[in-house]
């Protein structure tokens, strides 16, 4: 194929890919035990993202780490979606309504259902042994889930939808033999509904709904060095993502009417910053780690104004500052199989003070598995499988003005299961 038809099938394919992904993620809600979704790649879920930094070598590495582009000799489309299978349960621990024990009509169910989380990538060689670019398009943030109506915890919540689209052009090159440095923008639309219920006495019980939407930019860069054959160390840093989301807030359903309200709440994401190193013992095995940082510290509240500027609600999440470690092994058993392992540690944000039933999370164990299949020179599927364990951890909440004490343990687990495949052009 001449350069002229390779940029043709570049331009054609990312934005047929990209807008039918971007299509696939606005509707489809994310939905995941957690708030941040690490699962934009396949072939990195195989050894739970000890690699991602250093070692993968299909386009998705466009998202994990711009640098390893570098190490991609062909244009190299990846596709893929991981299907994820939370479970979450809310036991009352002695919440109460206006100093009486209340128990609404449940325990508010499993909140999550199976869905699946779609991602793409393309990388393309510009410039031989030199100038990389490539694109990622993935849902990097997500959460929805919805009780059953009446529950205990009603009013903590009863809805949250929360989709990210995040598109990531990026460029690497190839100072010589043992660095490569990437970089690239990362173009993120958030759209977000958060529900719960209100008590307002005499007037009824209604429903409050925050919802609107954002489109910013923020930025990332990495690197990867090769101080000797068979190591590689790396690091990735991808910018903090301020949303300020814009629509209404709305009470519904009190007896002295409904109100709906022009307004604005900022979704403040976190920066991240990833360290790896990966060791090829043999020809056939490969040992990695990964630590990962997270400044959740940005996500400190949900605070609802209206565009008057008067603050109408204002929910604190005091999320704190985490870290998650990553160990994986990956075996090239022939030309035509590859096999993973890995294992990680994640901690969660959320701290006992401020815990809510949006995001009932605790510390996660992960464990996951996965192959790569060689059909030919220009195809390879993946296919990847985790089980995540999630500690039990308390909810200790005052909601609708003090009134409402909400008191609960959660506890849960997810399944993963993951296809996609890579096409070398």
């Amino acid at each position: 194929m001449s350069v002229t038809n390779y940029r043709k099938t570049l331009l054609i394919t990312t934005l047929t890919l990209g807008i039918g992904v971007g299509l696939a993620l606005t509707t489809t809600p994310t939905q995941a035990a957690g708030f941040y979704i690490q699962e934009s790649s396949i072939a990195g879920l195989g050894y739970a993202f000890a690699g991602a930094s250093t070692v993968l070598d299909d386009a998705s590495v466009v998202y994990y780490n711009p640098a390893g582009m570098t190490q991609i000799h062909r244009p190299t489309l990846t596709l893929g979606a991981s299907v994820l299978i939370p479970k979450s349960d809310l036991s009352n621990t002695g919440t109460t309504f206006g100093g009486a024990a209340f128990n609404g009509t449940g325990d508010g169910g499993n909140p999550y259902s199976v869905t699946p989380v779609p991602t793409m990538a393309f990388v393309y060689p510009l410039v031989k042994d030199f100038l990389w670019t490539g694109v990622s398009v993935n849902a990097p943030f997500g959460l929805a889930n919805e009780y059953d109506e009446g529950w205990f915890g009603r009013y903590d919540s009863t809805k949250t939808e929360l989709t990210t689209i995040n598109v990531s052009p990026s460029v690497a090159v190839k100072i010589d033999q043992h660095i490569s440095i990437g970089a690239g923008i990362d173009i993120q639309y958030a759209d977000a509904t958060l529900k719960a219920d209100v008590n307002a006495g005499g007037a009824g019980i209604g429903v409050s709904t925050l919802e609107g939407n954002d489109l910013s930019a923020g930025f990332h860069a990495g690197i990867q060095v090769r101080p000797w054959e068979g190591t590689t160390l790396a690091a990735h840093y991808r910018s903090k993502m301020n949303h300020n989301l814009q629509g209404r807030i709305k009470v519904e359903g009190l007896l002295a009417g409904n109100s709906n309200t022009l307004g604005n709440a900022e979704l403040n994401l976190p920066d991240m910053a990833t360290f790896g190193i990966a060791q090829q013992l043999d020809p056939q095995w490969t040992v990695m780690g990964q630590a990962m940082w997270f400044g959740w510290n940005e996500f400190d509240e949900i605070r609802a104004k209206s565009n008057a500027g008067t603050t109408l609600s204002n929910v604190v999440q005091n999320y704190q500052p985490t870290w998650a470690f990553a160990l994986g092994a990956e075996y090239v058993m022939n030309d035509t199989w590859m096999f993973r392992g890995g294992l990680q540690y994640d901690q969660t944000p959320t701290t006992d003070e401020f815990r809510t039933s949006r995001t009932p999370d605790g510390d996660r164990i992960w464990v996951t598995v996965g192959t790569t299949y060689t059909v030919s020179e220009h195809w390879d599927l993946d296919f990847s499988a985790g089980y995540i364990n999630i500690a039990n951890e308390d909810i200790s909440v005052s909601r609708n003005s003090g009134s409402a004490q909400v008191r609960a343990e959660t506890e849960g687990h997810v399944g993963l299961l993951a296809a996609g495949f890579s096409y070398k052009f």
